[in-house]
C-alpha cells in the first residue's frame, strides 16, 4: 500500500528543502550578499553609530588644532598670555575629541569585526547545508577541490568586503560629509568646490572598480584552480611519486600560479594609477593657495584658519588614498557573492516530491524500461533495462565494464533519477518518494570505500549515530572486522587515517560492511564488496552475511562464482543492456555470454575449507 505524506507526524521527519528555502528567502546573490545587514541590524547600527562619532571627533580633534594656532596669534597681537581660558577650553575639547575618536574607534572596530565574523559563519553554513543538498549531479560536474576553495576563501572574501573595507568605505564617507561641513563654516568657497568636486570623484572611482571587477573574477577563479590541483596532487602524491611525476606537478601548478601573479600585477597597476585621487589632490593644493592669497589679503583674520582646512584637506586625502583597496575588495566580495549562488542555485535534475510518497520495501522491486544518462552527457549507459527483483530475493549483477551495474544502484538509491522509464516498489515509483526515505531503507557498500578520519567506532556508527557499544560490536563481529579492532591499542577509539590510509584494503572493506550492517537496511546493495578481502576471508563474510540476509533483498554487483551460484537471481548485463536473466544453471544452460563469463571466474574449488568455529569467532583464524 502506498501513503501519502500528510503533515509533520509521520515517522519519517524530511525537514525543509534547503536551497528552495535560500532561494525564496534571498532570490538573487546581491541580496545574499547584502543580506549581511539584515542578519544582525543592531550590531551593525551601533557600530555605525560608533564610527560616525569617532570620525566627527577625530576630524573635530583636527579642526581645533588651527584654532589654538589662532588663539596663540590674537594672544600675542593682544599682548595677553598665551595659555588664557580661550586656549586651555580649546585644549581640553581636543583632549576630549581624542578620548572620544580612541574609544568609538576600538569599539566600532571590534563590533564591526565581530558581527562580520558571524556574518561569515552563517553564509558558509548555508552554502555547506545547499552544496550538501545537492544531488550527485552537481559533483559529477563540479570538482572537490575547486568547491573547498569556493567555501573557505570565496566566503572570506564576502567578510573582508564588509570588514574592513564596507567599514572603512563608510567611513570615508562620514569623514568627506563632515570635513566639507567644517570647511564651509571656515569658508564657504572651498567648501563648495569640494562638495562639487566629490560627485566626480565617486563617478569616476565607481567606474574604475567596475573595471577592477571582471580580473577579480579572474582571480577567483584561478585561485580555485590553485586550491584544486594542489588537492589533487596531495590526494594523489603516492602516485607522483611512484611514477616520479613530480616536476610535471610542479610545472603544471608553477603555471597557474604564473597566471594568477600575472592577474594580481592587472589589478595592482590599476590601483598604482588610481587617478581620481588626483582630484582631491587639486583641490587641496588650489585651497592652499587660496588661502595663502585670503591671509595676505586680510580675508582670513589669522593664519589659523588656513592651517585647520589644510589640515582638513589632507586628512580627507589620507582617507581617498584608502578609497581604491576597498571598492576593490568590495566589488571582490560581490564577484565571489554571485559566483557562490550560481553553485547555490545549481538546477538540480533531482528534485524532491511535492507530497512524498512511502511503500512497503518488503515487496517486489521492479524496473520498467529504464533508460539513464549522466547529466550532461548523451550517452545512455541504461537502455530499456526491465526486469522484477522478488521480495527477499538474492540478486546477483554480472557483466563486463561500462555494462551499468553499479549505475543500478545508483538509481536504486535514488542519487539519480532515471531518464526515461521508471523503478517501483510494491507499485510504487522511488521518484515520489523523498531522497531520505528511500536511503533509510537503502544501504550500499561501494567499491570505492570511504572512511572518515575518525575513530573506528564513529566510522561503523555512521550508519546509525545512537548505536549502542554491544550493537556496534556486533556489526564488527557479523563483518569478520572485530578480532582486528579487539587488537589495537585503543580498540574501537582508534583513530584511523585520511579516508582509512591507515587500514589494508580488506580492512577498510570490512569496516564499510559492518557500518551498512548496523544500519539493517530493507534492501541491501553491495558493489563488488568482498573484491578487496583475500578467498579464507570472502568466505567468513559470506557465512557471516547469510542470517543478515534473510528476510531481505539484496543485490550484489559481484565476478565471484560461489556468489553466483548461491544467488537466487541472476541479471547479466552488457554495455547497458539486460542480456538474460535467470539463476545460475539456467543461464549456464542457455546462455553464451554467461559460459563465456564463467570460464574466466575464480573456482569455487580454490576456496577450500573453513570451520564454522573459525567464521562464529569473528575471524581469529
Amino acid at each position: 500500500m502506498t501513503t501519502i505524506i500528510q503533515d509533520e507526524k509521520t515517522p519519517h521527519d524530511y525537514g525543509e528543502d534547503i536551497q528552495k528555502k535560500i532561494s525564496t528567502k534571498y532570490k538573487t546573490a546581491n541580496r545574499w550578499f547584502w543580506s549581511a545587514f539584515l542578519r544582525f541590524p543592531l550590531r551593525y547600527l551601533i557600530g555605525t553609530i560608533l564610527m560616525a562619532a569617532s570620525t566627527y571627533a577625530s576630524t573635530k580633534a583636527i579642526a581645533l588644532i588651527g584654532d589654538v594656532i589662532g588663539i596663540i596669534q590674537r594672544n600675542i597681537e593682544a599682548s595677553v598670555p598665551i595659555f588664557s581660558a580661550d586656549f586651555i577650553s580649546t585644549i581640553n575639547w581636543m583632549i576630549i575629541y581624542v578620548v572620544i575618536t580612541f574609544i568609538g574607534i576600538g569599539s566600532s572596530i571590534y563590533i564591526w569585526a565581530d558581527t562580520s565574523f558571524r556574518v561569515q559563519r552563517d553564509m558558509r553554513q548555508e552554502f555547506y547545508e545547499v552544496i550538501q543538498d545537492h544531488s550527485m549531479a552537481f559533483f559529477d560536474v563540479n570538482d572537490s577541490g575547486v568547491l573547498l576553495s569556493q567555501g573557505m576563501n570565496e566566503i572570506n572574501a564576502i567578510r573582508m568586503a564588509f570588514h574592513p573595507s564596507f567599514r572603512n568605505l563608510l567611513n570615508s564617507f562620514f569623514t568627506i560629509m563632515i570635513t566639507s561641513a567644517l570647511i564651509w563654516q571656515y569658508d564657504w568657497i572651498i567648501g563648495a568646490a569640494l562638495a562639487s568636486s566629490f560627485v566626480f570623484y565617486f563617478i569616476i572611482a565607481w567606474l574604475y572598480a567596475a573595471r577592477v571587477g571582471p580580473i577579480r573574477r579572474k582571480l577567483a577563479t584561478d585561485q580555485a584552480d590553485l586550491s584544486a590541483i594542489s588537492q589533487e596532487m596531495f590526494r594523489g602524491v603516492d602516485v607522483v611519486r611512484s611514477f616520479d611525476n613530480h616536476d610535471k606537478e610542479i610545472m603544471k601548478f608553477n603555471n597557474k600560479s604564473e597566471e594568477y601573479a600575472v592577474d594580481m600585477k592587472r589589478e595592482g597597476y590599476l590601483s598604482a594609477f588610481y587617478w581620481p585621487t588626483l582630484i582631491t589632490i587639486v583641490i587641496t593644493a588650489v585651497a592652499f593657495g587660496y588661502g595663502l592669497f585670503s591671509v595676505i589679503n586680510g580675508r582670513y583674520l589669522n593664519v589659523g584658519i588656513l592651517i585647520s582646512v589644510v589640515g582638513l584637506l589632507l586628512n580627507l586625502n589620507r582617507q581617498h588614498f584608502m578609497i581604491p583597496s576597498h571598492l576593490i575588495f568590495l566589488q571582490a566580495g560581490l564577484q565571489n557573492a554571485k559566483r557562490l549562488w550560481n553553485l547555490m542555485d545549481f538546477n538540480d535534475p533531482l528534485s524532491q516530491p511535492e507530497n512524498p510518497v512511502e511503500a512497503d520495501w518488503d515487496n517486489d522491486v521492479r524496473f520498467n524500461d529504464v533508460s539513464f544518462s549522466y547529466p550532461g552527457t548523451e550517452k545512455e549507459v541504461l537502455k530499456n533495462v526491465t526486469f522484477s527483483i522478488p521480495s527477499g530475493a538474492r540478486v546477483a549483477l554480472i557483466g563486463g565494464p561500462g555494462s551499468g551495474k553499479s549505475t543500478i544502484l545508483k538509481l536504486l538509491l535514488r542519487l539519480y533519477d532515471p531518464s526515461y522509464g521508471s523503478i517501483q516498489i510494491d507499485g510504487t515509483s522511488v521518484d515520489s518518494m523523498h531522497t531520505s526515505y528511500v536511503r533509510s531503507n537503502v544501504t550500499m557498500v561501494e567499491q570505492d570505500i570511504f572512511l572518515f578520519s575518525d575513530t573506528l567506532r564513529a566510522n561503523i556508527a555512521f550508519a546509525k549515530p545512537d548505536a549502542t557499544d554491544e550493537e556496534i560490536k556486533l556489526a564488527a563481529e557479523r563483518a569478520q572486522i572485530a578480532t582486528f579492532i579487539e587488537s589495537l591499542p585503543e580498540k574501537y577509539m582508534t583513530v584511523i587515517g585520511e579516508r582509512g590510509v591507515t587500514l589494508s584494503g580488506g580492512q577498510r572493506q570490512r569496516v564499510a560492511i559492518a557500518r551498512s550492517l548496523l544500519s539493517e537496511p530493507k534492501l541491501l546493495l553491495l558493489d563488488d564488496s568482498t573484491s578487496a578481502v583475500d578467498i579464507k576471508t570472502e568466505l567468513r563474510l559470506r557465512y557471516a552475511m547469510e542470517e543478515l540476509m534473510k528476510d531481505r533483498t539484496s543485490i550484489v554487483v559481484t565476478q565471484r562464482l560461489t556468489t553466483l551460484v548461491a544467488s537466487d537471481l541472476i541479471i547479466l548485463m552488457k554495455r547497458g543492456e539486460v542480456v538474460d536473466i535467470g539463476t545460475h544453471s539456467e543461464l549456464l544452460q542457455r546462455c553464451p555470454d554467461y559460459q563465456f563469463m564463467c570460464q574466466h571466474l575464480p573456482m569455487s574449488e580454490s576456496l577450500g575449507e573453513c570451520e564454522d568455529v573459525d567464521v562464529v569467532a569473528g575471524g581469529r583464524k
